[in-house]
Order: structure tokens, then C-alpha cells, then sequence
């Protein structure tokens, strides 16, 4: 330590002499002869001056008095120490635990913990053993405050390398009581600014809702973790260009940045990403009402590596779009969500970007039929993966379109749709039936308000519907209408390589037909996930002909909300699906034989488990799952059983890691 010192202080600390504690009571007199400035000494240990300790605040007001000062009594003198001293007293305490009590004395103590390196405390002081196993910490609701940060910048040395950080703050401040210090409800720059210091080695950076942090922290970041390559700042109120500009200079690997309603950051930001970030491949921009064209114009056109694109909820001109399709013809994945501002042209310009592979379209102002019109026969030709969201303004002709211009179309979602028929959803897969893999199809109705003018356009005998689609693995049907019994028995004749099947809240498909599906994939069956959630037709004869031609193949079966499955039903899941590793029963109307029945005689050894809304299982259940004793079964999902008992309840999850009730 630096100078000598004069005055009066006492303090408690503990020595590890021999294993043995003893209390050491210190009566030192201590007066600086040197200045030791806030921020401009360093600590031992440490290099070069880059890890600068906070200053220490002189109390003005003291809750003694003048009188018992005058005693001798009650004298609050240790606020009055140095930094360095205080330093010297945490570098005797080696147990994380003990250094994390000090820290929430105060502010002060708390930056102070933060300082000390593994190289700084005393020799005679036992540490653990250094892990260098790699780890990853989320911290969420009132879990996300300074405190926790701190504990854990303090006990990473001992658990591991911290390279993957996720910080989600939903605690309103309205919530809060009053006498509720900053710090210990919130994460802040002190708490971000403690774990950037212990954590040098950290890869990925999410923060959620932390209004609280602010440009000093994540200029704290950017002087310590300059390996970082992943960040992600989602309703950051107080993070402005200042904070990421020193960021983008210092952290020169980052691959990922995505900023979600940050109203500060403008195209500073952008423009000093584009100049110093040459290894970023995904950027995402979405609420940021200060950024424009010019700052997503920077970040496309002069970073070479650039290959995924998001835009959310912001205005944009077809320069942008433009300038996607001609100078960015590395980019290979684009997203636009509520976007305004885009012109029939912009759209179409988007189809010229050879080597794009994906495309996500929600809600886009101003996307309409005409956009597909007249496209080069190039357009869409490497285009994998369409995604198209709540587009009300597109019909059956701009499906045909994209889907027979895209020849290596391996994935097609289409969601909140009214105006695509039935008769074009099958056209579109007939034009891409020999590339095609995945096919979802959420809220649609393809009962549309434009089927009879369709049928007059396309007569029927010149839509033949496709033979086979060889590709296909993956089915799911969500909440349509329009889709019966002839398109699933399309799937059963058409798909024999499907493998996940899911028929979720589809009230007009019946056991008859599940039964009729299962018994076309008779000797082609290689289904390994069923989800029939919410299918109010759904119900025992349904459960065992997919029990029956599914066998030890399937893994999962989720029967969520299917209210005529029955104890008979449930029966026979666990003795046919031996294999079986995701269950989920919630919602059924079981009791407790079935239950016994599932976790009975060589049962499968079950990873999840979901009982939840179950209202006739009792305590007896809970019995048969500890006779169950399966070591892979993590979760159990009991929300909603309320003929369980809490004492039950919480015995079990003395040895199942996750238990919701």
C-alpha cells in the first residue's frame, strides 16, 4: 500500500492462521500523506491504471449526534477509511459468500468488492480452486437488480467463466417501496459496471427493460469485455450514440447487434458500427424512432459480412430495400415487421438480391399483389424459408407467384391469412412439392373472402393437386379453417417422409380421420412428435392409432386440452411408446389411474411430464410418481391440480429440478 496514515478507526476482520479464525481487533491511526483521487489511483494487482476504483463520498450529515460523538461513543469512523485500507481488510476474506454480505453494506463497498483480483488477497488465505468451465447466467424480474450482479462478478472466480449474460427487468418502479435503495431493485451501471470488471471473457450481452443503464456502463463494457460479439439492448431508455459509439471502437469482434426501442441512439450509432464492426453479420433495429434511412444505408452497404437484416416497426424508403438487392448481395436473410413508407418498386426490388435465403414479411404497409407482378424469372431463385405474417392486402395470385419463382422453397409459414383459398394453398405446394420441408399454417382461413372469384380464374381441371411431396418432415396446422379431412388425407397419401405432426386447436378434424391418416402411413410411418393440443374432436380412438402405428418411434405426444382422452386412452401411451420422452396430458380427463398406468410396469423414461388443469388427480398420483423414480424426469408440470396437497407438492421436488404448481 501507498503512504502511511494517522488517526483513529476500528474494524473487525478475521485471519486464516492454520485453519484456525480468530478475530483480530484493530486499533490503527491513519492519516494520508498522499492524495488518493476517486478515479485516478489504481488498484494493486491490477495493470496499468485501467481498473479505477470509485470515489469515496465524505458524509455530510451523520445519524450521531455532536454530543455522543463528543463521548467517544457511537463514532461512525469507518466510513472515514481510505479505499485502500478498506481494500486491505476484503482481501482477508476469501469465502464468496462473506464478501457478498460486505457488498451490501453500502454502494461503496459494494464497487470496492469488485475491485479485488485474485492476485490481491493476503497469502495466508485459503482460495478455492479456479474452474474454467464455461457458463451462462440469466437474471430475471426480481432477480435483475445490482446485487445479484455483484455477487456474481465476486464468485465467478470460483464457479467458472461467465460468456453468456441475459439481464430481463420487469419490476415497475410504482411497485416498489419507498425505502427501497436504487441498487437493490434495479440493474444500473454500478451492478453492470461490477460485472464487465470480473468477467472480461464475456461473448454475449442481453439487457431487457434496464432503463436504469445507462452510456457509463456500457463504456464499462466496452473497456473490459472487448471479446464481446453479441449484443442485445431491448427498451433501453437511457443508452444513447455515446455509450455505443466507445463500444463499437473497443469491441471490434461483435457479430450480432440488435437495438429494440432505444429512443436515445440515432445514426451515430450506425455509422460508427459500419466503420469499425467489420465482422457483424446480423443487425435488428426496431422502435428506434431517430434512426433513418442513412444509418441502416451505412451499416448495409460498407460492412461485406452482413448477412442478416431485421427492420421493425420504423419507416423506411426504397433506397434501403434498393441498395439490399444491389449492394448487398451477401445478405441472405431478410425481416420486415411493420415497416411503412415502402412502394410497390422498394418491394419488388427485393426479389433482385440473388443469394437471399430467407424472407420474413408481417404486417408490411403498402405490400400488395402488384408487388409480385411482372418479376424477372431470377427473382427468389435461392429463396429457402418465407415466412408472411398478417399481410390482409395479398391473395392467391401473389402465393402462386412467390412460390413458383422460389424452386428451392424449403419452408413456407403463412400466418393470419383470409384471402388464400384452398384450392391456391394446394396450387402453391404443388409448385414447390420436390424442394418442400416444413409447411405451417397458422389462423388461416381459406374459406376466403375471394374463393369464388378463384374458382372462376383456376378451373378445376387445371389444378391438379401434387402426387407427393417427398421432402416434407414437418406439418403443423393452427386454428384453420377450411382445412378438413381431404388435406390431411392429402398429408397421410402425399408425405410419406413426416416426421412432426401437429394438429393444435383444429376443431373439424375427428377421430375417423386421425385414424384413417395413421393407417395411410402404414409401413412408411416414421413420425416421432404428435401435438393435437386444443382439437376439440380429438379423443381415446385417436390417442391409441397413434399409439398403435407410431410405436417406440414417437418421443413426443402432447394431448393439452383434449377433454375427451380418458383414463382408457392415457392407458396405453407409455406400454405401446417405450421410447417416449415428452408427455403432456394437461387438461384431460384423467384421474389417478391413469396416471398409475403411465408410471407403471417398465415405464419410458420420461425427461417432461404435464399434469397441469388435471382437477381429479389426488395425492395418489404424487405416490405413483415417487414409486416412478425415473432419474431423467426434470419438469412436472402441476398448475392447476387442485386435488394435490402442498406438503405433497413439495416433497416431490425435493428430487424433480422443476416443478410448476
Amino acid at each position: 500500500m501507498k503512504g502511511t496514515w494517522s488517526g483513529s478507526a476500528i474494524g473487525f476482520i478475521y485471519l486464516n492462521c492454520d485453519a484456525v479464525f480468530a478475530p483480530l481487533l484493530l486499533f490503527t491511526f491513519f492519516t494520508p500523506h498522499e492524495s488518493y483521487g476517486c478515479f485516478g489511483s489504481t488498484v494493486e494487482g491490477t495493470s496499468g491504471g485501467s481498473c479505477r476504483r470509485p470515489e469515496k463520498r465524505r458524509r455530510t450529515d451523520s445519524p450521531f449526534n455532536e454530543s455522543r460523538t463528543d463521548q467517544g461513543r457511537g463514532q461512525d469512523l469507518i466510513s472515514n477509511l481510505p479505499n485502500d485500507c478498506l481494500l486491505l481488510i476484503f482481501s482477508f476474506l476469501p469465502s464468496p459468500r462473506d464478501r457478498c454480505r460486505c457488498s451490501a453494506v453500502s454502494r461503496s463497498w459494494f464497487a470496492l468488492q469488485t475491485f479485488l483480483r485474485r492476485s490481491e488477497f493476503r497469502a495466508n488465505v485459503v482460495l478455492p480452486p479456479r474452474s474454467r468451465q464455461e457458463s451462462s447466467r440469466c437474471l430475471q424480474g426480481s432477480s435483475a437488480n445490482d446485487l445479484r450482479l455483484g455477487a456474481m462478478a465476486i464468485g465467478m472466480d470460483e464457479c467458472g467463466i461467465l460468456t453468456e449474460l441475459s439481464v430481463i427487468d420487469t419490476l415497475p418502479c410504482s411497485l416498489l417501496p419507498l425505502h427501497h435503495h436504487h441498487h437493490h431493485c434495479h440493474v444500473s451501471d454500478v451492478g453492470l459496471s461490477a460485472m464487465a470488471q470480473a468477467c472480461s471473457n464475456l461473448r454475449s450481452l442481453a439487457l431487457h427493460n434496464c432503463t436504469k443503464v445507462s452510456d457509463r456502463g456500457l463504456a464499462t463494457v466496452a473497456q473490459n469485455c472487448t471479446a464481446l460479439k453479441n449484443l442485445e439492448l431491448t427498451h433501453a431508455a437511457s443508452v444513447g450514440d455515446h455509450g455505443l459509439v466507445i463500444l463499437a471502437t473497443r469491441c471490434l469482434k461483435l457479430a450480432s447487434l440488435s437495438l429494440t426501442a432505444c429512443p436515445r441512439v440515432t445514426d451515430r450509432s450506425l455509422e460508427a458500427y459500419s466503420k469499425h464492426s467489420t465482422h457483424l453479420k446480423s443487425i435488428t433495429v426496431a422502435q428506434c424512432p431517430f434512426i433513418t434511412d442513412y444509418g441502416i444505408l451505412s451499416i448495409v452497404v460498407l460492412l461485406t459480412k452482413l448477412e442478416t437484416v431485421k427492420i421493425s416497426s420504423m419507416k423506411l424508403g426504397d433506397g434501403v430495400l434498393r441498395s439490399i438487392a444491389r449492394s448487398g448481395e451477401q445478405i441472405k436473410t431478410l425481416a420486415l415487421e411493420h415497416v411503412w413508407g415502402v412502394s410497390v418498386t422498394g418491394y419488388r426490388c427485393i426479389g433482385e438480391t440473388t443469394r437471399l435465403k430467407g424472407l420474413s414479411l408481417d404486417a408490411c404497409t403498402g405490400l400488395t399483389d402488384r408487388c409480385f407482378r411482372r418479376l424477372s424469372p431470377t427473382s427468389f431463385a435461392g429463396l429457402k424459408k418465407v415466412a408472411m405474417t398478417s399481410c390482409s392486402s395479398l391473395t392467391d395470385s401473389s402465393l402462386l407467384a412467390l412460390t413458383g419463382l422460389a424452386v428451392e422453397l424449403e419452408s413456407l409459414h403463412l400466418d393470419t391469412f383470409e384471402a388464400f383459398t384452398y384450392r391456391g394453398l394446394m396450387i402453391a405446394l404443388g409448385n414447390c412439392s420436390r424442394t418442400l420441408k416444413v409447411l405451417t399454417l397458422v389462423k388461416c382461413d381459406f374459406r376466403g373472402r375471394g374463393a369464388l372469384e378463384q374458382q372462376e380464374v383456376y378451373p378445376p381441371r387445371l389444378l391438379p393437386l401434387p402426387a407427393e411431396c417427398p421432402m416434407l418432415q414437418t406439418v403443423k396446422l393452427e386454428e384453420c379453417e377450411g382445412l378438413g379431412d381431404d388435406f390431411i388425407s392429402w398429408v397421410g397419401l402425399a408425405c410419406k417422409s413426416i416426421t412432426d405432426v401437429s394438429f393444435v386447436r383444429m376443431d373439424s378434424i375427428t377421430d375417423r380421420r386421425i385414424e384413417s391418416f395413421m393407417n395411410q402411413l402404414k409401413g412408411w410411418n416414421r413420425i416421432s412428435r404428435v401435438d393435437l393440443s386444443g382439437s376439440a374432436g380429438i379423443g381415446n380412438r385417436s390417442v391409441w392409432a397413434v399409439t398403435r402405428e407410431c410405436k417406440a418411434r414417437l418421443r413426443s405426444l402432447v394431448l393439452r386440452g383434449c377433454e375427451r382422452v380418458s383414463d382408457r386412452g392415457a392407458a396405453v401411451i407409455t406400454r405401446r411408446c417405450t421410447k417416449l420422452v415428452e408427455l403432456d396430458l394437461g387438461g384431460c380427463s384423467i384421474s389417478d389411474e391413469a396416471v398409475e398406468k403411465v408410471v407403471g410396469e417398465d415405464p419410458p423414461d420420461l425427461e417432461v411430464l404435464s399434469l397441469a388443469g388435471c382437477t381429479r388427480i389426488t395425492d395418489r398420483s404424487l405416490d405413483a410418481l415417487d414409486e416412478y423414480g425415473g432419474l431423467g424426469l426434470n419438469r412436472l408440470d402441476l398448475t392447476g391440480c387442485s386435488g394435490l396437497s402442498q406438503f405433497r407438492v413439495n416433497f416431490i421436488k425435493i428430487y424433480i429440478d422443476e416443478v410448476d404448481y
